[in-house]
């Protein structure tokens, strides 16, 4: 089924996309020789590809967004970019944060629903935070054993090993096995904390750094991936409602940081205060890229360079008194992230498509612009034929996943569901809700609900995943039986062991 949407501005635009990988590929061996799709084209025509991974950095953060979510901060880099780019008005990450988001991003896969799930050393036990497994494809793999010089620059701790000699790393210190935050402090004690240089603006002065050497060996892809959290706060335990160590992201239920709690020992102004900071990040962040887009201009570079930029979501900034990430994970400030794909020949320039894309979709994209064989594995849409002016089919609903917690939504309704309850709450999205308006409570209309819902179990693979407390769990069979204690109950470790989902192999 397919469905048009306006552009914004000025012309029509398809909606879109299911999802498909173009060719099956069985791995990397002897790709290089069949890594080129069948255009013909001379390897040395192809385009080179810059891709920027911004950390939390929400979509209306940009003043080329502020006709979506007006709370936009001064951008002028961006905006530029935005206005030589297609601008793609849904763009939401199919698993958040920022380890799932960035899986997706490098391998194709959907993310969610966390099925291939088991707990990694080094990162907190969380469906959908592990390793990329052997397996999985690698977008930056391909492109290099096509014969394109890459280039990879990120703090992601989980990115080591041979797989991922194409790295470059920044210095930064892999997370600790408790999960030291890096965020700033902006709550404990409140006051107009020093700016510091953040890790977005480290990884992209990197790279502006290496155009110059990447500009002798085109075709080049380079890949500016900023990982570490770039927040205008940290939660202090302190705030935090319910009992235990505060374990960031450790949960979606309703104990995470509490606006009204805090006023009482900071005031009323907390909120402007951590937008005040926040904003002033996000102008770093745009400097950065201003410099970025100068240089390769100035290295006579910009007329044969794709460019997409985009974030790997959201963050509260105290709507509906939530903070942080994935607090209030029912505003569009948390989910919708900005997406901006800058073509060559500036096909599009300035529009606004209301296609519902999502973070696999960009190494298929990236791969087509490479004229990469695209391996069966990914399942995203090729966002390219959008440039083409060639039909997507559609996409009626996006997804997302945050630990087991399930999203699934489009432009007017958000359902929100459990992967360990059949509970289900609906909410209702309107564009001209301003951020301290939007309504976060749920309402009633059972078609909508059901007709999401459905889609949702069916995106998930039929059924809703499981998880215990080291890996998704696989489902009883029809046959089994459950053996219980003589007080009726069964340890949850023995549930586990039980019932692992994913091959141990795996």
């Amino acid at each position: 089924m397919s469905a048009r949407h306006p552009l914004t501005r000025r012309a029509l635009l398809r909606g879109g996309g299911g999802a498909a990988g173009v060719a099956a590929l069985g791995g990397l061996s002897g790709l290089a020789g069949t890594a080129l799709a069948a255009s013909g084209r001379d390897p040395r025509e192809r385009p080179n590809v810059v891709l920027i991974m911004a950390d939390r950095l929400r979509a209306d953060a940009l003043k080329s967004y502020d006709d979506v979510l007006p709370n936009s901060a001064h951008t002028p880099s961006l905006d530029a970019l935005a206005d030589e780019s297609l601008r793609f008005r849904y763009f939401v990450p199919d698993g958040l944060p920022a380890i799932p988001a960035r899986r997706a991003l490098l391998t194709g896969m959907r993310s969610y629903p966390f099925r291939d799930w088991r707990a990694t050393a080094g990162v907190p036990a969380i469906p959908g935070w592990h390793k990329i497994w052997d397996f999985q494809p690698l977008m930056p793999e391909l492109v290099k054993a096509s014969g394109v010089e890459t280039v990879y620059v990120t703090d992601n701790p989980l990115l080591s090993g041979p797989r991922f000699d194409f790295v470059r790393r920044t210095g930064k210190l892999p997370l600790s096995a408790g999960h030291t935050s890096t965020e700033r402090s902006y709550f404990q004690p409140l006051r107009r904390a020093p700016l510091r240089r953040e890790p977005t603006t480290a990884v992209l002065d990197e790279g502006v750094r290496l155009i110059d050497e990447l500009k002798g060996k085109q075709p080049f892809f380079l890949g500016l991936d900023a990982f570490d959290p770039v927040d205008a706060f940290e939660m202090p335990r302190q705030y935090v409602l319910g009992e235990g160590p505060v374990q960031l992201y450790s949960s979606l239920e309703p104990d995470y940081f509490s606006y009204q709690q805090t006023v009482k020992v900071h005031g009323a102004g907390l909120a402007d205060t951590v937008r005040e900071l926040y904003a002033r990040e996000v102008r770093q962040v745009d400097d950065a890229v201003g410099r970025l887009l100068h240089k390769l201009d100035a290295a006579g570079l910009g007329h044969n360079t794709v460019v997409i930029f985009a974030s790997e979501g959201g963050i509260g900034l105290g709507e509906q008194g939530t903070f942080g990430h994935p607090a209030g994970m029912w505003h569009r400030r948390v989910y919708q992230a900005p997406l901006l794909v800058r073509d060559p020949r500036r096909r599009w320039a300035g529009e606004t498509s209301s296609w519902f894309a999502s973070t696999h979709d960009v190494p298929t994209t990236i791969l087509s612009y490479l004229d990469v064989v695209i391996p069966g594995k990914m399942a995203g849409e090729d966002l390219t034929t959008l440039f083409d002016d060639d039909d997507l089919p559609g996409r009626l609903y996006f997804t997302s996943g945050i630990d087991t917690h399930l999203m699934a939504g489009d432009r007017e309704w958000l359902l929100i569901g459990r992967s360990d309850e059949d509970q289900w709450r609906l909410y209702h999205l309107d564009d001209t809700d301003k951020p301290d308006d939007v309504e976060d409570k749920t309402v009633t209309a059972p078609t909508v609900l059901q007709s999401i819902r459905e889609f949702a179990i069916w995106s998930a693979g039929g059924t809703l995943p499981e998880f215990g407390h080291t890996s998704a769990l696989r489902p009883n069979k029809p046959d089994e039986k459950t053996t219980v204690a003589s007080d009726g109950t069964l340890n949850q470790d023995e549930q586990d062991a039980q019932r692992l989902g994913v091959a141990q192999g795996g």
